[in-house]
């Protein structure tokens, strides 16, 4: 059966529809300027801060994750370990595809916006303490807009933008300026989603338009190139490792089992990290690139574990509710 926490696809018209209607009823509405407050209480397999008791904010590794936990599903930060839970955005619609800053300051995330009777999803922003919630850009993109990944150096984030029938483009959104350009060599544009940067801010990696192949183009668009090729399986999240050396991607039918894999650029070794028999992916690097923290349904509902990221080994479940959780992402 098909779980947002799998893939965190945008909303369908048939949600966007219902989350409209909930919102002429009298539910807060995802225009109001300010986060609303939670909707119920935590799940008592795990405890939540009360307060951001982050002395080390910045500096202190964070996982931020979905979670339903609270009702809608919203955005969790926790240690490495899982311990010290904290939500983050406390919108009373829920949020999708968490990315961090650079800085590890800030969090993207995707969000339906309305225009009167128009929804779209669009990027929202918040930063790692929860405060100061608001729309990246004052106006409603025409576009929906998935996928946002921040370039190293804060000015801009990644997105896909749908602008066709059928397909998702690679572009870019100024940060100061909410403007959104679409990212191509000479013209067109690159059809594919789930892009990101390398640390160094000069290659994206992305998922082909065939959803078969890991591609690379550099921060131009130009000198495309394909990483990996599935031959026909899915093949989704493709992220480079801190050191650019390696990537991981996840590989397998996109409504069943998919496994996680890992990339070397320089010999070509894939390695096959998981192999239960559920869902394994949405796979996130820690910081200096010896672990992964992803998602699992081995047990049931989705939970995130963490393994090394060279043989799959120290395998490790860090969450610990009856609730699915998702979409980890390392802070860097």
């Amino acid at each position: 059966m098909f779980s947002p926490f799998r893939w965190f696809r945008p909303l369908s018209l048939a949600a966007a529809a219902a989350l409209s209607f909930a919102a002429c009823s009298g539910e807060d509405s995802p225009l109001a300027p300010q986060d609303a407050a939670p909707a119920t209480p935590a799940d008592a397999g795990q405890v939540e801060a009360v307060a951001p008791a982050d002395a080390a904010l910045i500096t202190a590794q964070r996982i931020a994750f979905l979670s339903p936990r609270n009702g809608a599903l919203s955005v969790y930060k926790m240690d490495p370990a899982g311990n010290n839970v904290f939500r983050i955005t406390k919108t009373s619609d829920p949020v999708y595809q968490p990315a961090w800053s650079y800085d590890n300051k800030r969090i993207a995330v995707v969000r339906l916006r309305y225009d009167g009777n128009v929804a779209k999803d669009d990027i929202w922003l918040v930063n790692a303490d929860g405060t100061n919630g608001h729309w990246l850009s004052n106006t409603m993109s025409p576009w929906d807009l998935k996928d946002p990944s921040w370039a190293p150096d804060g000015s801009h984030l990644l997105v896909s933008m749908f602008i066709s029938p059928s397909y998702w483009y690679l572009a870019k959104i100024q940060v100061a300026s909410g403007i959104i350009t679409v990212l191509h060599p000479i013209g067109g544009g690159i059809v594919g989603d789930r892009p990101s940067y390398d640390k160094a801010g000069k290659r994206i990696a992305y998922r082909g338009a065939s959803h078969a192949t890991v591609d690379q183009v550099n921060a131009d668009g130009s000198g495309h190139k394909v990483l990996f090729n599935s031959g026909g399986p899915a093949v989704d999240l493709p992220r480079f490792s801190p050191d650019g050396g390696r990537f991981v991607f996840q590989k397998g039918p996109a409504a069943g089992n998919s496994d996680v894999f890992v990339k070397n650029l320089g010999t070509g070794v894939v390695t096959k990290l998981t192999s239960s028999t559920s869902f394994d992916g949405l796979a996130t690097w820690s910081p200096d690139g010896t672990k992964l923290a992803f998602v699992s349904y081995r047990t049931g509902p989705g939970q995130i574990y963490t393994m090394s990221s060279s043989t799959g080994g120290s395998l490790t479940r860090i969450t610990h509710t009856s609730f699915s959780e998702g979409a980890p992402m390392w802070t860097h």
